[in-house]
């Protein structure tokens, strides 16, 4: 099938469900940022593609991602992925500071200890100081 597109090597998305991908790319080679309206569009045509197609595309678009060897289903999506979000980018929020960064570890459990808060110990300092946060915010002690 004819690969058809607008002006501005744009694929069209009104016929991009029906757009041979093969062809499409061995007549103007791997379409570039702002070639597809929305995430559906290029979805429907690197889901044509084979898995060494989409790792040459996000190549030579120098697109970074972590591979997985073990699994080759995994590894193709990862790579998809990639591609994808250089198309359409995704709005990141800033990171939240913990209203409880000013407590350490041992601040929680001692006021816990201060003011008869029980709860679950453990091994693990990141999960005693979550049990021990979710006890002193349960007993309105932290907010």
């Amino acid at each position: 099938m004819a690969s058809k597109q607008n002006k501005g090597n744009k694929v069209d998305t009104k016929v991009v469900g029906k757009v041979d991908a093969y062809s499409y790319i061995s007549a103007n080679g791997y379409p570039e940022v702002g070639s597809f309206s929305n995430e559906k569009d290029i979805q429907r045509f690197y889901k044509q593609l084979s898995t060494d197609q989409v790792k040459d595309w996000a190549n030579l678009e120098g697109l970074e991602y972590k591979p997985c060897p073990e699994h080759e289903a995994i590894d193709r999506m990862r790579v998809c992925m990639a591609i994808l979000r250089k198309h359409f980018p995704v709005e990141t929020k800033a990171a939240t500071v913990s209203p409880y960064k000013q407590y350490s570890t041992e601040d929680l459990v001692q006021m816990a200890l201060d003011n008869n808060v029980l709860f679950e110990t453990t091994d693990d300092d990141r999960i005693l100081r979550m049990r021990a946060i979710m006890a002193l915010r349960a007993h309105n002690i932290i907010g």
